[in-house]
């Protein structure tokens, strides 16, 4: 079945397809250069996964953007996953940044990550202190790009693309954040 993105003339969403999506932290800002960040966003994603029943076939997290390639179940489209991943992955990596969690911000932290977030918070503090002026609030920019696989070799290119991308951004070839991890 062909959906049109409501806001969107260029998003559809297909059943059982796959999707290579790639999104970006605002400003292009390098948040992930820090692996507290990575690590953050690593397990956030992990647990998306659980909670939104999709199939993740490959990741990279680079400094400034993500690549992604998963395929949605029925109940969550491309759209609703991201939205929650990007929502989630924010509210925690601004309270790693600030000790606090913004005001009106509508959903808590979930599970487990908790006691990670704690964790995190106290090797960016040590690290960094607590008066912030390294770092601006955290926030992606609008939207993610898609990309409907089409067949095999559609998979296979885009599969190498997201697992080796770290390479061409000049990153080291043992590169933790992607699923092509050692």
């Amino acid at each position: 079945m062909l959906i049109k993105h409501r806001n969107s003339q260029r998003r559809i969403y297909l059943d059982n397809a796959v999707y290579f999506i790639t999104f970006k932290t605002y400003g292009n800002f390098p948040y992930f250069k820090l692996p507290i960040f990575c690590d953050l966003f690593v397990e956030e994603l992990m647990l998306c996964k659980t909670i939104k029943q999709f199939e993740l076939y490959a990741y990279n997290v680079l400094y400034d953007h993500v690549h992604l390639l998963l395929k949605p179940r029925r109940k969550y489209n491309i759209s609703k996953i991201i939205k929650s991943l990007k929502e989630n992955a924010s509210r925690d990596i601004n309270y790693v940044i600030t000790g606090r969690y913004n005001v009106g911000d509508t959903s808590t932290c979930r599970l487990h990550v908790r006691g990670f977030i704690n964790e995190c918070r106290k090797k960016f503090v040590n690290q960094y202190g607590t008066n912030q002026i390294h770092f601006p609030p955290f926030k992606w920019q609008q939207s993610f790009h898609d990309h409907v696989i089409r067949n095999e070799k559609d998979f296979a290119n885009h599969y190498n693309y997201v697992v080796y991308n770290h390479q061409k951004h000049g990153l080291p070839e043992n590169w933790k954040y992607t699923s092509l991890k050692p």
